[in-house]
């Protein structure tokens, strides 16, 4: 049984390779993510920004308020509909469209973009309001327990800005997109590995698992 020790660690490790290589693609291409940072995608967050690019109709996802508007670096035509950070749905839905990378309509007028990320770098410190009630709720409080819909259950850091949809898309828009998902070209390789390693494992044990043929005899 020893001779086969070798072809069943060459299977074992073929299979861990091939393992780790759907993991990978499970991961960064099956699983949604945020385009602009790769932040997973949490249900919150599905419900309460829908980003769509107009010009190929693909949903694009993203995970804050300032990952929406930095994604127009990349997709200068979209229609955004986002949920009040506050009120969640229990509010109206924000309406808003960019054109050519410029803000053409905001519905309501009196949306601000809160950017906590200007004062402590993280897409958790970032919000919505529809209006001012809102901005400062969530100024004072950060997130509302009562919002089945809060995304970011953080304080907001002093001093957090709130901007029109307009002044806030310039400087995300500047900044754009930081993310970069693993190439395909690596995940396949090394899917390609695992594949050459088994097939050699069971070219092995197909080799060693053959009867011997018996040599004949010579007459004296």
């Amino acid at each position: 049984m020893n001779k086969y020790v070798v072809p069943a660690l060459f299977v074992v490790v073929a299979a861990a390779i091939l393992g780790a290589s759907g993991y990978l693609y499970y991961l960064y291409y099956a699983t949604p993510r945020c385009e602009v940072c790769g932040m997973l995608i949490t249900p919150e967050m599905e419900r309460n920004i829908v980003l769509t690019d107009v010009d190929t109709g693909r949903r694009i996802w993203t995970c804050c308020p300032g990952c929406m508007l930095r994604s127009v670096a990349a997709h200068p035509n979209v229609n955004i509909d986002v949920l009040d950070s506050w009120y969640g749905s229990s509010a109206e839905t924000i309406h808003i469209e960019i054109r050519n990378g410029s803000v053409v309509s905001v519905s309501p007028e009196s949306t601000r973009i809160l950017l906590g990320s200007k004062i402590v770098p993280s897409c958790a410190n970032n919000r919505i309001a529809i209006n001012e009630t809102s901005a400062e709720l969530l100024r004072a409080h950060g997130w509302n327990p009562e919002n089945p819909l809060s995304v970011f259950k953080n304080e907001l850091p002093e001093g957090t800005p709130a901007l029109t949809v307009a002044a806030a898309l310039e400087g995300l828009k500047a900044k754009g997109i930081s993310y970069q998902p693993p190439s395909m070209v690596f995940v396949g390789g090394i899917a390609l590995v695992g594949v050459v390693i088994l097939a050699t494992g069971i070219l092995a044990w197909r080799k060693l698992a053959a009867p011997v043929k018996a040599t004949p005899k010579t007459p004296n």
